[in-house]
């Protein structure tokens, strides 16, 4: 999950290893210095760079005090080989010679400070002093940057999962494709049995895709609980939930994970007592290729919330998604009161039903969910009524009005609808067969959703408009987050992340700081503040890191990108 980002810094002292042959230059150094108030663990010393270096490696300190001449190998020659092995390493030089060609050997080898001999204990301290505080600076913006990282990578992560998702219950990509995908995201795909389950999550009262912090909560409760479970794979669906992916080397072994992965998601699902959920499970496959197949019939199963009153079992399972025919699960299967699950829905006891179904499933179900909705409606009514030619006439009338209603409800026009499909009332005056109005109502359900989606597109438009509006004005809160813009707007912060990068073509994150970024450049040349003044006023509570992202996305520091302005104002 993505939201507010928390950094932690765990203060480490500053280790310093000391390499000096004078004997009473070393002990000066060492012991007139309170090196625990200073922050500083000195771990170890030296007479010369040959007896310094193994214990330099051994130690690993952030800080090297060498003098420069020295028997057996000098100071220049043990710095050179020490940041080789330690780059980060930061090398103060003592020397009692004011020769340029040292100094200038020193600047070449990295060297941070060239001190003169004779020089007194509070300079040098000064200059340690110094040095531990870039290395602590450096620390801060390394982990603040890594925080940053992890909540863009995070971001990146749902987005692309979602995408080899799509992928696998698609069929639009070659096996090969669909591994070295996976192998990118650090998912092991292949195995013996594959089965899906899809969880649908809703708040009562709310509207599918509206923010929740309960759902939000949730997810990420079942994304920790799942990431190190290579049995599983966890997707986040935006406003249609989660699907989990189950592995196993066996049909049997398939089985028996996914039922006690979703009876221990229901346990967890029942702790949110403002939640509304169902849990659909697809068959066992044994093919990457087949994973469309377990997919619809979970899907299917998942159809069965529409039917739903206050005794519907919170689980259904499917077995047989190899040919996606209906089958009784197996003895393993269970159901949300541990009793096995049944797929097939009983027989409709009222007129009413199909068509409270459709209404419910146009306002919330899904373009995936079309086909099975509808076989779960013909399911339902019983192979008797629907051979009965008047019952198929009024079933297909009753559905197809709902439809009709629903698309005057979301103020479209049917007109192409129709066109394409055909007329409702030559179908039912020809006398079709059932499998052939079925057909018939499919396509024009599925047309339906895609209206009814790209009619939410223009809404989503609108809502895109106002979180970008909500980040223009509010970019220089340090402690804006995806979150927050995602509660501003009502929208779930997953759903939202998958729409923000879809439409605008970046992440959030890379949006926010593209923003701060420009604000920050026209600050540099319309007005005379500090750089440090400049972060504060775009967004940044460290302006070290200010400084660090605006080299690393504008390629020069803020001193050089101010003086390159001014020189092209000259110029003109």
């Amino acid at each position: 999950m993505t939201g507010g980002r928390i950094c932690l810094i765990v203060k480490t002292m500053v280790k310093l290893f000391l390499c000096e042959d004078e004997i009473v230059m070393r002990d000066g150094i060492k012991k007139h210095i309170d090196w625990e108030k200073e922050g500083i663990e000195f771990v170890g010393e030296a007479s010369d760079g040959e007896l310094a270096y193994p214990l330099i490696l051994e130690q690993k300190p952030d800080i090297l005090i060498t003098d420069i001449k020295m028997p057996f190998m000098d100071g220049l020659e043990l710095s050179g080989l020490v940041k080789k092995e330690l780059p980060d390493i930061k090398i103060i030089i003592l020397s009692g010679y004011d020769e340029f060609a040292y100094a200038q050997k020193a600047v070449s080898l990295g060297v941070t400070e060239y001190l003169l001999k004779p020089i007194s204990p509070a300079k040098l301290k000064d200059s340690i002093r110094s040095v531990a505080d870039k290395i602590e600076e450096e620390r801060a913006l390394e982990a603040s940057e890594t925080e940053w990282a992890k909540e863009e990578q995070a971001e990146r992560l749902i987005i692309e999962k979602n995408r080899l998702f799509d992928a696998l219950v698609m069929n639009d990509m070659s096996t090969s494709e669909v591994l070295d995908k996976a192998k990118e995201l650090e998912i092991a795909l292949t195995s013996k049995a594959y089965q899906i389950t899809l969880i649908s999550l809703t708040v009562a009262g709310a509207s599918s895709d509206s923010f929740s912090e309960s759902i939000n909560r949730l997810k990420t409760e079942l994304m920790s609980l799942y990431e190190e479970r290579k049995e599983y794979v966890i997707f986040d669906k935006g406003i249609n939930g989660l699907a989990v992916l189950t592995m196993a080397d066996s049909d049997t072994e398939a089985g028996e994970l996914t039922a006690g992965m979703a009876k221990e998601v229901q346990n967890i699902l029942n702790k949110y007592s403002d939640l509304e959920y169902f849990i659909g499970v697809g068959g066992v496959v044994n093919r990457l290729s087949e994973i469309r197949n377990t997919y619809y019939d979970a899907s299917r199963a998942l159809a069965r919330r529409f039917f739903a009153d206050d005794n519907t079992e919170k689980i259904v399972f499917t077995v047989n998604a190899k040919d996606n025919k209906e089958a009784e699960p197996s003895d393993k299967a269970v159901d949300g009161k541990g009793r096995k699950g049944r797929f097939n829905i009983e027989p409709v006891l009222d007129a009413e039903s199909p068509h409270k179904a459709m209404e419910s499933f146009l306002r919330t179900g899904t373009l995936a969910e079309a086909e099975p909705i509808l076989d779960s409606i013909f399911s339902a009514i019983g192979e008797q009524n629907i051979n009965s030619l008047v019952f198929l006439n009024y079933l297909t009338m009753d559905i197809y009005l709902a439809m009709a209603r629903f698309i005057k409800e979301i103020g479209a026009d049917s007109t192409d609808i129709e066109n394409e499909c055909g007329d409702i009332n030559e179908l039912i005056s020809a006398s079709r067969s059932a499998a052939e109005t079925k057909k018939y109502l499919k396509k024009y359900l599925r047309k339906v959703i895609e209206l009814r989606d790209s009619t939410s597109a223009k809404k989503y438009s609108k809502l895109l408009g106002n979180a970008v509006k909500y980040i223009d004005e509010n970019y220089a809160n340090e402690d804006i987050s995806l979150n927050k813009v995602a509660a501003n707007v009502n929208i779930s912060p997953n759903h939202f992340s998958s729409i923000f990068s879809q439409e605008m073509g970046k992440t959030f994150i890379e949006y926010l700081i593209g923003k701060r970024m420009e604000k920050a450049k026209e600050l540099l040349m319309t007005t005379d503040m500090r750089s440090s003044e400049i972060a504060y006023t775009v967004g940044y509570k460290d302006p070290h890191y200010f400084s660090y992202t605006f080299k690393k996305t504008q390629g020069m520091t803020t001193r050089e990108f101010r003086a390159r302005g001014k020189a092209s104002g000259e110029d003109k």
